[in-house]
């Protein structure tokens, strides 16, 4: 069975569906939840409860923030390699109306020097965009993804690319040499790399095409593309009942049920053929849209197994 690592962030969410408008100095009624985020928490969650071994490379503290994430994750089953912190991550997650949020992030610095030793026996490392957008460390932690041991796999998602040139040339440079094998981006990223975004996710998708042997671009209700040696292929989303309640955590869970699917056919053969790829994408796009109908990044849907 594939070993899965996720390297990046984990954090407190505290997600705010308020019932109307704000209003300066008074009280507005409320959904509040607090309970375990972080892009790459998120995904090694979503990996676990599809049954398959993940470890999670990230930073945490021994604060009261920490142990409570700690034990929600033991109850997950994902293995915890956590690297010092002065403390815990903390984000705010405010949702509208039709539920697209607002995030107000206190992130912690990934430092790239304790992550190596935290590699060992992986047999694919996903790497979250924020630890490598990080200018304090981005250049260190793309070297070493670059320098991992051969036949291990790399995939790189997200981020929340900001629509700054430099940020974005020093992000694509890290990139390059990182030598990431699949690259996923939402329609928003993929806009912010390309000062310009396409029409469609298959257009977009093919426009990155030089970051990596596979590049996915995902735009939520309307699906994802994808474009690989010699492929241009497209999945749409699912149609579900409901409304969407909270995007927070669905990018991250269309990354889970991708990266599951396409580890179930083996990897000796890259990239996937396109009947592999268009499966796992319609995978990905299923367990995305079922996330965006519960509240919370770590929200439990249907199928997913139940921790103990």
């Amino acid at each position: 069975m594939t070993l899965f690592g996720v390297v990046g962030d984990l954090s407190l969410d505290i997600v705010v569906a308020q019932s109307g408008p704000r209003r300066e100095g008074s009280d507005v009624p409320a959904k509040i939840r607090i309970g375990p985020g972080g892009q790459a928490a998120n995904v090694a969650v979503r990996l676990a409860r599809q049954g398959v071994d993940a470890a999670l490379v990230a930073p945490m503290a021994d604060d009261a923030a920490g142990r409570l994430l700690r034990e929600a994750l033991l109850a997950e089953h994902v293995s915890l390699r956590a690297l010092p912190a002065a403390r815990t991550a903390a984000v705010i997650a405010l949702l509208d109306a039709v539920g697209e949020r607002t995030m107000l992030s206190d992130r912690q610095t990934l430092d790239p020097a304790g992550v190596a030793p935290l590699l060992d026996g992986l047999d694919w490392i996903h790497c979250s965009g924020y630890p490598l957008l990080d200018d304090r460390t981005g250049d260190e932690l793309a070297v070493l993804l670059g320098g991992r041991k051969p036949k291990v796999r790399l995939s790189i998602a997200g981020g929340s690319v900001p629509p700054d040139p430099a940020r974005v040339s020093r992000f694509r440079a890290r990139l390059e040499q990182a030598r990431p094998d699949l690259v996923i981006m939402s329609g928003e990223e993929a806009d912010a790399l390309l000062a310009g975004r396409p029409a469609r996710a298959l257009a977009a998708a093919a426009a990155l095409q030089p970051l990596a042997a596979v590049v996915i671009v995902t735009v939520g209700a309307d699906g994802s593309g994808a474009v690989a040696e010699g492929l241009r292929l497209e999945a749409p989303a699912p149609q579900l009942p409901g409304p969407m309640l909270d995007a927070t955590g669905s990018g991250d869970a269309f990354t889970a049920g991708l990266l599951v699917a396409l580890a179930a056919t083996g990897k000796s053969t890259w990239p996937p053929a396109a009947d592999t790829l268009t499966d796992a994408m319609e995978a990905g796009n299923r367990l995305g849209a079922r996330v965006s109908r519960v509240l919370g990044a770590q929200g439990r849907v249907d199928g997913e197994a139940a921790p103990p």
